[in-house]
């Protein structure tokens, strides 16, 4: 495995690259015939012997009734060893040696981080393109009824992007409807929009971030902290949990930071500290459960769509253009709706919640495709103005709850 890893290393470094992905020409380049051939296969033929003696051990052990109570937890352990080998096994012939009737993957490798010892770690990994055509053989086509619910399946009041996504036909019988929420967002929610911060962009990260860390700090000043704030980046979240701290946020409400302790962790915390702010990405968007009072205020600083760098969304762009299509309209800025969505539905999340959604990302209101975002979120009461105006109805909006200093 160290040499498989350590031909791959070598590869990223000629490329002076931290991510490259594998199209069909990596199969001739010259690290094959240098050695990674033999090693991969080396590799995979000692991952099957080594399998194959695990399985063979736990049979003999389970002829012995005895000896099968006996060691009853040694043979769980030998499960979840060998389904971890199997899986290791999959794993490489997924990224690196896919049959030729495989699903199309999307394969890529890349250099995350430094390990303790100062090595990067090599991630190799693969994704199906389109699961489209599995879903429809695996489940369309074989259950009588399919139900698909969810908060955030429809964009713009329309569920075409999710149709296309999993590949259900106009001819197939179909069913849809839209429920409004139960939730009464005009006395319990506000979206603002404050249109003087810096417009998002590679030439005013910085700018934008101090934007980012002056309008966490003033919008916790009014709440009187219990405010998440997610992000899209973790480049953009750590310089935001340094700034903060280099103006001393952190001593007056406690700071909670993604990547700082495990994520059940800082939830709990975050709710029990009752004001605090929790600086959070990805896995934050969604899934995550704080009613109440702990949670009253929400900042997203900028627009969630996917990094058209990213391997399987650039393959599933490359895709779409190659149809004829327009891979912003159908696939980024829909992707994009449903992720504000899920964000924004972090906060009210029972008839009792009251909260502030604040968006920085001015696009959402001078772009043509802002529209398409706003008429995704749920029907909130909205200030779109210069930040004093904004900061004047954030008060305004708590001081009527109470809930502010």
């Amino acid at each position: 495995a160290g040499v498989v890893f350590g031909y791959l290393e070598d590869v990223l470094q000629e490329r002076r690259d931290s991510m490259m992905r594998l199209e069909p020409e990596f199969e001739r380049h010259s690290v094959w015939v240098l050695g990674l051939d033999e090693a991969l296969t080396g590799l995979l033929v000692n991952l099957d012997n080594l399998l194959a003696g695990l399985e063979t051990l736990r049979e003999r052990i389970t002829l012995d009734d005895e000896a099968r109570d006996k060691l009853e937890p040694q043979l769980l352990e030998l499960r979840g060893a060998g389904n971890r080998l199997s899986g290791a096994a999959l794993a490489l012939r997924s990224a690196l040696r896919p049959p030729e009737d495989a699903l199309r993957m999307v394969r890529w490798m890349e250099r995350r981080g430094d390990h303790h010892g100062g090595e990067a770690n090599i991630i190799l990994a693969a994704a199906p393109l389109d699961l489209a055509g599995v879903l429809r053989e695996t489940v369309l086509d074989n259950v009588p009824t399919v139900v698909m619910t969810s908060a955030t399946l429809a964009t713009r009041g329309d569920f075409s992007f999710l149709r296309g996504r999993l590949g259900i036909a106009p001819t197939d019988e179909i069913e849809e409807a839209i429920f409004p929420s139960p939730f009464d967002y005009d006395s319990q929610s506000l979206l603002a929009i404050p249109m003087d911060l810096p417009i998002p962009s590679s030439g005013s990260e910085s700018r934008f971030d101090e934007a980012t860390v002056r309008a966490t700090e003033e919008m916790a000043t009014i709440t009187g902290g219990g405010i998440f704030v997610l992000f899209t980046s973790y480049r953009a979240l750590r310089e935001t949990a340094v700034g903060l701290r280099g103006r001393g946020a952190d001593a007056r409400w406690p700071l909670y930071v993604q990547g700082e302790a495990p994520r059940a962790q800082l939830i709990k915390h975050f709710t029990d500290s009752g004001r605090g702010i929790l600086l959070g990405t990805t896995s934050f968007w969604e899934g995550v459960d704080v009613p109440g009072r702990p949670l009253r205020g929400l900042i997203i600083p900028r627009l969630p769509f996917k990094v058209p760098t990213e391997p399987v969304t650039a393959a599933r762009i490359e895709a779409i253009d190659a149809r004829g299509g327009n891979s912003f309209a159908s696939f980024m800025l829909p992707h994009a709706a449903i992720r504000l969505k899920q964000g924004f539905g972090r906060l009210i999340r029972s008839r009792t919640d009251h909260g502030a959604v604040m968006i920085l990302d001015g696009r959402i209101a001078r772009k043509s495709y802002g529209r398409y975002l706003l008429d995704s979120l749920p029907p909130a009461p909205r200030v779109v103005a210069p930040w004093q105006a904004v900061k004047g109805e954030l008060q305004r909006f708590y001081g009527l709850s109470g809930d502010g200093d």
